[in-house]
Order: C-alpha cells, then sequence, then structure tokens
C-alpha cells in the first residue's frame, strides 16, 4: 500500500506541475484575447460578441452534458484492467450522444436565430453572430470529450499542448490577422470557430496516439444502461449549470443595453480566467479519485483531497490579494470604458473564492457516483440564481447581477462541502492551510505600506504595488514551509525547465 500511496500522490503533484504550463500560459493569451477583443469592439460591440458567446456556452455545456466526466470515470477503470472490449464501447456510445445533442443545438441556433435576437434579447444585430457560432457547439463537444478520454490515461500533455497552448494562441493570431484585413465582428467570431475546428481535428488524432491497443480488434461493449444512469443526472446537471453560469449575461442582455452586457461580461470573463487553477487540479485529480473510491481506500482520497485544496489555495490567494489591490487598473487593460465595472468585479471574486476554499467537493461526489446528489444541488442554486437575477437585475443591473452569482455560488459550495462530510466523513481542511494565509496576510500589510507610502505615477505604482505582493507572498509561503506534495510538484517543474534549457547532446543520447 505504501507503494501506492507515493505513486498516486507523485502522479498528482506531476500532473498538476505539467498542467500548470499550459494553464498558466492558456490564462494569459485568453486575457490578452479577451483584452484585444475589447478594445478592438468596444462596449458596445464586445456586448453583441459575449452574448452570442454566452448563447453559444450555454448550448455546449448542455450539449456536453457531463459526458466528459462520464468518459473519465468509465475509462479510467476500463483502461486500468485492460477490458479495451468495453472501453471501444462506451467511447463510441459516448461519443455518438454527445453528437447528436450538439448536432441539435446547432440547428436550433440557425433556425431559431432570428426569434432569441428578437424576443429573448431584444437586438436583432444578434442574429448573424449567433448563426456564426453556431458552428461553435459541436466543434467544442467534440474537442472537450476526445481530451476528456486522453485524461482517462493520465496523460496531461494533449490537454495542455491543444487546449491550453494552440487554441488561444491561434485565436488570438487569426483574430488579429482578420483585424489587418479589415474584418470586423462576425470576421472575429469566424476565426473563433476556425481555431477550435483545428485543434478538434488533433484532439481526435491525440487520443488514437493515447490507445496502446487496436480498438478495432476488440468487439465493443456497451453497458448502456448503466452509462445512462450515472449521465443522465449529470446531463440535467450540466444544463443547470450552464443556466446557472450564463443566465445572468443573457438576463443583463434581455433588462439592459448591450453596452452594459460588454462591461459585466469583461468582469466575469477576466474573474473566470482566475479559475484555471480548478480544472489544473481536476483534470488529474479526477481519474485518482476515481481509482480511489472504487478500491475503497477512502482514506488516501481524503489525503488527496487535502493536498489537492492545499495547492489550489496556495496558488489562488496571491491572485485574490491582485484583484483586491488594483481593480480599476484590472479592469483598465480591457479599455477606460470598463474601469466602472470595479465593484462588480470584487463582488464576483468572493463568489469565486469558495470555488477554492472548499476544494473540489462536487469532483469528489460525481466520481463517487453520487451525480443525482448533484443534480439537486445545482437544481437549487440555478434556481436560485435565477430568481436573484430576476429580482436584482432591473433594479441594480451589473451590480444584480454579481450578487446574484456570488450568492448561488457560496450556496452550492456550502451545500457540497457539507454533503461529503455527511457521506465520506472528511473535509478540505488542514493545519497546512495557516501557511497560505498568513502569507497572504503578509502580502496584503506590504501592497498597503506601498499603497501609502510611494506615489509613482498611475503606471509604476500598480506594478510596484503587484510586484511586492508577489514577491512578498512567495517569499513568506517558503519560508514558512511548503508540504512535502508541493515541494514534490516545485521539483517537477525545476527539473522539467531544467531539461528545456540545459539540454545537452549528451542528456539526449542518456534519455534515448
Amino acid at each position: 500500500m505504501p507503494e501506492q500511496v507515493t505513486e498516486d500522490m507523485g502522479a498528482l503533484a506531476r500532473g498538476v506541475s505539467v498542467n500548470l504550463y499550459g494553464s498558466g500560459f492558456n490564462m494569459a493569451t485568453r486575457l490578452m484575447f479577451n483584452v484585444l477583443v475589447a478594445r478592438l469592439l468596444g462596449p458596445d460591440h464586445v456586448g453583441i460578441y459575449f452574448i452570442a458567446l454566452s448563447v453559444a456556452n450555454l448550448l455546449g455545456v448542455m450539449a456536453a452534458g457531463g459526458l466528459d466526466t462520464t468518459l473519465v470515470r468509465y475509462l479510467s477503470r476500463q483502461r486500468a484492467s485492460g477490458d479495451w472490449g468495453r472501453f471501444r464501447g462506451t467511447l463510441r456510445f459516448v461519443l455518438q450522444i454527445a453528437a447528436s445533442i450538439s448536432l441539435a443545438a446547432t440547428t436550433f441556433i440557425l433556425v431559431g436565430a432570428p426569434w432569441i435576437a428578437a424576443k429573448l434579447l431584444h437586438n436583432p444585430e444578434v442574429k448573424t453572430p449567433l448563426r456564426i457560432i453556431a458552428f461553435w457547439v459541436p466543434l467544442y463537444v467534440a474537442e472537450n470529450l476526445m481530451l476528456a478520454a486522453t485524461q482517462s490515461f493520465r496523460e496531461m500533455k494533449y490537454k495542455v499542448y491543444i487546449d491550453s497552448f494552440l487554441d488561444p494562441s491561434l485565436r488570438f493570431v487569426l483574430v488579429i490577422i482578420v483585424y489587418l484585413l479589415g474584418g470586423g465582428l462576425n470576421a472575429i467570431l469566424s476565426a473563433y470557430v476556425f481555431s477550435l475546428l483545428v485543434c478538434a481535428v488533433l484532439a481526435a488524432w491525440a487520443l488514437r496516439r493515447c490507445i496502446p491497443v487496436p480498438l478495432a480488434a476488440y468487439s465493443p461493449i456497451t453497458s448502456r444502461r448503466e452509462i445512462l444512469g450515472f449521465s443522465s443526472p449529470l446531463f440535467a446537471y450540466n444544463v443547470l449549470t450552464g443556466i446557472a453560469l450564463y443566465a445572468d449575461s443573457l438576463l443583463v442582455a434581455h433588462f439592459r443595453s448591450a453596452a452594459e452586457v460588454g462591461t459585466y461580461s469583461v468582469a466575469v470573463r477576466v474573474v473566470a480566467v482566475t479559475g484555471f487553477i480548478t480544472p489544473v487540479l481536476g483534470q488529474i485529480f479526477g481519474p485518482i479519485c476515481s481509482e480511489l473510491h472504487h478500491r475503497g481506500d477512502l482514506q488516501q482520497l481524503a489525503n488527496a483531497f487535502k493536498v489537492v485544496t492545499l495547492m489550489a489555495v496556495q496558488l489562488f490567494l496571491p491572485i485574490l490579494l491582485l484583484f483586491f489591490a488594483l481593480p480599476h487598473q484590472i479592469l483598465g487593460v480591457f479599455g477606460s470604458g470598463f474601469r466602472g465595472a470595479a465593484p462588480c468585479l470584487l463582488l464576483l471574486m468572493v463568489g469565486q473564492s469558495a470555488n477554492y476554499l472548499t476544494g473540489p467537493s462536487g469532483l469528489v461526489l460525481n466520481m463517487a457516483g453520487w451525480t443525482r446528489l448533484q443534480l439537486y444541488n445545482v437544481t437549487f442554486s440555478a434556481c436560485l440564481q435565477t430568481a436573484l437575477d430576476l429580482l436584482l437585475i432591473p433594479r441594480f443591473g451589473i451590480m444584480g447581477a454579481a450578487a446574484a452569482s456570488c450568492t448561488s455560488l457560496m450556496s452550492l459550495n456550502l451545500i457540497q462541502l457539507y454533503q461529503l462530510n455527511r457521506r465520506l466523513h472528511f473535509h478540505p481542511f488542514s493545519r497546512a492551510l495557516a501557511k497560505p494565509f498568513l502569507a497572504a496576510l503578509a502580502a496584503g500589510a506590504a501592497a498597503v505600506l506601498v499603497w501609502k507610502g510611494l506615489t509613482l505615477g498611475p503606471l509604476l505604482s500598480p506594478l510596484l504595488m503587484g510586484s511586492v505582493t508577489i514577491l512578498t507572498y512567495m517569499v513568506t509561503l517558503v519560508a514558512l514551509g511548503l508540504d512535502q506534495h508541493s515541494r514534490l510538484a516545485l521539483e517537477h517543474v525545476r527539473s522539467v525547465i531544467g531539461m528545456r534549457f540545459r539540454r545537452t547532446p549528451q542528456t539526449v543520447l542518456t534519455e534515448r
């Protein structure tokens, strides 16, 4: 058993460190992409851009229907046991379901675009952007499921290379080319769709490389009832999650102007960028969680859960500090017209904090098979948010939308945490969590001293404050002492960087 403990924790630390490369780059590139689009289009047209994306994202989340989680859960077990017939049958059945739903969603957007634009969104200009972005839905679902299948092999590099590096980079380059050629909103959306087409094709290629056997040689065995029993609650869960994620933007579009949609959407996307840590951890923790629960090793699962939560908090706290120290400056990067959303941004960050402080409780509940319970949870959360949106947005605008989002997100995380503790009898909290919070206090104090003591102008002062905040946090955290798993992940990062930059001919020969 000690060997297995070391293997699981080592895989977790290595997977996290590998994913951080791609997710850090992905975060930066997507942020720069949104800055570019916001500056090119301005608040009004960027509002139309985000309205179209919100509709497509909502239907894309619905079409994926939690099938990515289904693939990770079942393919991980079938791969580990060498049951390639069931592996082939599960993969084919899930892809068939996803293709049917995603094509139906695309058809709905193409046919219903005039009605959606005129009746629901009260903005006829959205019709053509909706029809362009409709083709994004099946491509998103295909890429998402193919890359989820590669994760069942505990293989993170394809997710990193394709989704984190290639997709945002290609999109960024294409938008610049489109702009230089004189293209506007519709051309930008077309570039958005084309970049995903390339990535979907590469994701299919990556999955074929991961599978070590010729699947065609195995007769497909499909446990349809079991798969549908697991995925059906997840489908409803994802539908309601999509509503919770995008209802606020669409209701702002219904009740308010396109400019307010643009301002609010920028704030939401900036906060969403800070959520990159959660999927980084979940992509490697999901398969490990499924395997540990399957063999009944709840103590090791509890330990891994605490480690994942600690890593997430350590990475998130300095980002949270920067947002609270420099909200106007962060939004000002998108253009002066977006600075007014600073209070909204801070309120959204409070809700984001709940995702980190309670750990990946929802992921554990899903991997343990309690998808129906998760359905009830997200039903409550979606209903709460929608009710608050309808109550607050007409009166308070984007601040009402942010308050509704924050309240529903905190409620959902607290409910999941309570259920996890009642059913599996563990929680994400450990004594080691005190260290990042102490480091955050020290960094916050340093930021206040810089803010009060130095005035170097509108550019240098924020840069200095941000640099001092991050440096103080890192130095304090290291001085307090990193836990063994964080050190393992850090050592893996350092070793990979060393291999990248200090490769010699002798090293290459040794590796071969």
